[in-house]
């Protein structure tokens, strides 16, 4: 029996005042969690990059005084391939401004940390100023002489580039449209998350097609794109699907996918910024009662039928994937 169960990935950013100088700062936590067959949770290693030596900083210009941050233990990082780290995630903002057609105003700042063995669990904490300056900051973990680029870079780097930050720079993008409402933690649900996420989702794996299509599509068969919506509860609940909720993890991940799915289905007929486009020019901000309508002025097709639309969508995403690992092997 393998012995972890899952492992769950838990972000929290949050602002506090620091009392040395009484300005504010950041403090973004991550925190990993894994939990054995038993249900007993694994021992957490606590990562804290101000403790470690060897700790170098790199600064990369992303343009429109945008800057990629990169804090390191890495000694030899530049040999290894840093300078394609920093190519990829600018690439990766071109990308995700021409699909949205929406201005990423904020840079990234990336902690790239080298151990001789990879945690199963682990915590970690950063503190920085100027919150205006940073949209996104994120944590990978690099085994010990492990390259930064190509086939061999580690999965948890890999992952990082060419899925989890065109995700969340789709985030970044669409919060720049103060028309579409978006959940709040504690609020009432807005019902414009299978939009929201969706879109991200669409984004995560068109960038991923082009840069890396193998991992591509590994990242599109764990949302199993073949089969997510051909459960009846997955489509009714798909368009209510709240960011508070009961869910378990793999229900999410289908949600997920489903939501992709049902994005990629409209986006046949409408591309992704025009839409994106019409939402900002709108007076009135937009819910999700409002995306269903507009979905089907501008395809003129309703929820029911772009979701049997998305389905079909899905499975032949899912024959692509059979026959490119046919052609492998």
């Amino acid at each position: 029996m393998k012995q972890l169960f899952f492992s769950l990935l838990l972000i929290f950013c949050t602002a506090v005042t620091s009392a040395a100088d009484n300005q504010p700062a950041i403090i973004f936590s991550q925190h990993v969690v894994a939990i054995n067959a038993d249900g007993s949770l694994l021992p957490t290693v606590k990562i804290d990059p101000q403790e470690m030596a060897g700790m170098q900083t790199y600064d990369f210009d992303l343009d429109r005084d945008r800057l990629l941050r990169i804090h390191t233990n890495i000694s030899d990082a530049e040999e290894r391939g840093l300078n394609d780290v920093a190519a990829t995630v600018k690439r990766c903002y071109s990308y995700i401004e021409a699909m949205t057609g929406q201005r990423l105003n904020r840079g990234v700042m990336l902690y790239l940390i080298e151990l001789d063995e990879i945690p199963y669990a682990y915590t970690f904490r950063a503190t920085y100023d100027d919150a205006s300056q940073w949209g996104e900051v994120r944590l990978a973990l690099v085994d010990r002489a492990a390259p930064l680029s190509g086939r061999h870079a580690p999965t948890s780097l890999s992952d990082l580039l060419y899925d989890t930050l065109p995700h969340e720079l789709g985030h970044d993008a669409l919060g720049g449209i103060p028309q579409l409402l978006h959940d709040i933690d504690g609020g009432t649900s807005q019902n414009t998350r299978w939009f929201i996420e969706g879109a991200c989702e669409v984004l995560a794996k068109g960038f991923s097609r082009r840069e890396v299509p193998a991992l591509n599509r590994h990242y599109l068969s764990l949302r199993n794109v073949n089969t997510v919506l051909a459960e009846s509860q997955m489509r009714n609940d798909l368009l209510s699907w709240a960011q508070n909720n009961d869910n378990g993890m793999a229900l999410e991940s289908d949600l997920y996918g489903a939501a992709m799915l049902t994005m990629l289905a409209w986006t046949e007929s409408i591309t992704l910024s025009e839409l994106l486009d019409q939402l900002a020019n709108r007076s009135e901000t937009v819910c999700g009662r409002d995306l269903v309508t507009l979905m089907q002025e501008t395809t003129g097709i309703g929820p029911d039928e772009m979701l049997n639309r998305a389905h079909a969508h899905g499975r032949r995403l899912n024959e692509k994937i059979v026959l490119a690992q046919l052609e492998i092997e």
